[in-house]
């Protein structure tokens, strides 16, 4: 009999664990977990078997590709996919900026500039969050290491690119199992295996399937986690990139040296682009040297660059600057001489260029219950995410360049 007592209450203590576990996984708040996959062009998905990346296409929605901003690369994009605005008007107007107000220097490598807030402008989502009371958390995405409007998200881990891809994941999951009140409800997880291996390799190597492989892996590895929870059906997964990649080689390349002393004028940022501050008095000159220097190269004042780019009137975008033609590089006289000498290894594969080329489109796809299911969209620009997670997550968006009209194309 004490036997039979025993194993009821026991029996009775799992019962009510279950109970409480299944309300609390129906009772699941709307919740984003996004995943960047940096440097995934848009048809990688045809490159390599892509098993879990298909499953959540074919429950989800996808564009057929997505539309970066100028500057086509990571800091830029990232942070405009977060905040809805061009990098023309959040600021980070590249991997490399000069502020001019103060003469300081924002590079990706300059942790001290990275978590600085002056440099980030407009309002990322886990601050639009933080203002309706919701927690956020980022394993790793541009941005998130610096207090913006005195908010961090709620839980933040600094950039390390050798913190292991599957510990991430879990370190997602983790945060997923978490009690309501201390549980985030946006997530961001970053990965950058695709980028490296196509700066490296080249889009069409073996290296970029690999990578490509690698990636759908932590992709499976999330679901799986998420399945064994019973939030499969419940999260939404937002997978996105910020840029695409082309091919590059040492055959096409404009020397920078040839065009442009150091005397003349001040480089911030290059390759492909070219981000010039000429000396005082020596603007007209410098710009016209650098208009006529290689046909390969198109240069623009501020102020009168192509309008889709968004790109005119913020302080930190440089009074010249150059953009080359896809496939072509950038370079000082110096690193074309270390590569033949084969001191510095060449690139195969490089991004930066005017997102009207194909080779710079990204990737969308999403599944979740706030998503419609087994849908194709046509292209879309990634500065339109914003007002989908501020949607997905009921919150009120901050003023954004964004087009609401992506949200009914998404959504259920």
């Amino acid at each position: 009999m004490r036997r039979l007592a025993l194993l009821v209450v026991l029996l009775a203590i799992v019962v009510g664990a279950l109970g409480a576990q299944n309300r609390a996984v129906r009772d699941v708040p709307p919740t984003v977990i996004m995943v960047s996959f940096d440097g995934w062009r848009w048809d990688y998905s045809t490159k390599a078997p892509v098993p879990n990346l298909r499953r959540l296409m074919a429950r989800g929605v996808r564009a057929e590709n997505l539309i970066p901003s100028f500057p086509s690369k990571t800091f830029p994009n990232h942070y405009t996919i977060v905040t809805g605005l061009y990098p023309g008007h959040h600021g980070i107007v590249a991997n490399t900026i000069k502020d001019p107000a103060t003469g300081r220097i924002f590079a990706t490598a300059k942790v001290q500039e990275v978590r600085d807030p002056m440099w980030w402008g407009g309002e990322p989502i886990w601050v639009t969050a933080a203002r309706a009371k919701q927690l956020s958390a980022a394993m790793f995405w541009p941005g998130s290491e610096a207090p913006i409007e005195g908010v961090l998200p709620r839980y933040w881990t600094a950039y390390d690119g050798n913190y292991p891809a599957n510990g991430r994941i879990d370190r997602v999951l983790e945060w997923l199992d978490l009690p309501e009140a201390e549980r985030p409800r946006f997530i961001t997880v970053y990965f950058e295996d695709t980028d490296r291996a196509g700066h490296e390799q080249g889009p069409d190597s073996q290296a970029v399937r690999e990578a490509i492989m690698r990636a759908d892996s932590y992709l499976g590895r999330l679901q799986q986690g998420l399945e064994r929870r019973g939030l499969a059906d419940k999260v939404n997964v937002v997978v996105v990139s910020d840029h695409g990649m082309a091919s590059v080689s040492n055959n096409r390349v404009i020397v920078v040296d040839d065009y442009l002393s150091p005397e003349d004028g001040q480089i911030v940022d290059i390759n492909p682009t070219l981000a010039v501050y000429p000396r005082p008095g020596k603007e007209e000159s410098v710009f016209h040297a650098l208009e006529k220097a290689h046909p390969r190269l198109k240069v623009y004042r501020r102020g009168e660059m192509p309008p889709q780019w968004h790109y005119d009137d913020h302080p930190r975008i440089p009074p010249i600057m150059g953009v080359a033609d896809e496939g072509w590089q950038v370079l000082r006289r110096s690193t074309v001489a270390a590569l033949r000498s084969r001191t510095l290894r060449p690139a195969a594969g490089q991004h930066g260029y005017d997102p009207v080329y194909m080779s710079m489109r990204a990737m969308f796809v999403a599944a979740g219950p706030a998503f419609k299911s087994a849908v194709t969209v046509p292209p879309f620009k990634n500065v339109d995410i914003y007002n989908v997670l501020a949607q997905v997550l009921r919150i009120t968006p901050a003023p954004n360049d964004g087009d609401t009209e992506i949200t009914r194309q998404l959504l259920r």
